[in-house]
């Protein structure tokens, strides 16, 4: 199969990455970010978005316009209801764990 060819007649480089099951931090403070100057009250049942994560990568995917975002799969708690969600995030908003045994 010949290479994809892009603009100009350049080859494009892959766009999606399967990664396995890596362990990843995601901060949900910068991917849900607050509204500035919210005047809103504390409610122990609500959506505990304001924390970092830990969450399973798996697969990296090129936006069009050049862009990373990583599939993660995470946990978001509301009170003690909690719920694992599925989707696609900005790379910028996830780090690795770091290996503690190595």
């Amino acid at each position: 199969m010949p290479p994809i060819k892009g603009d100009l007649g350049q080859p494009r480089r892959k766009v999606f990455y399967k990664v396995g099951h890596k362990a990843v931090l995601i901060d949900l403070g910068a991917l849900y970010p607050r509204v500035a100057h919210h005047s809103g009250r504390y409610h122990p049942k609500g959506l505990q978005v304001d924390k970092v994560v830990t969450g399973v990568l798996t697969g990296w995917h090129l936006s069009e316009w050049g862009h990373w975002y990583g599939r993660v799969t995470y946990t978001v708690a509301a009170g003690v209801w909690e719920e694992q969600v599925t989707h696609w995030v900005p790379a910028w908003v996830l780090r690795p764990v770091k290996d503690t045994h190595g």
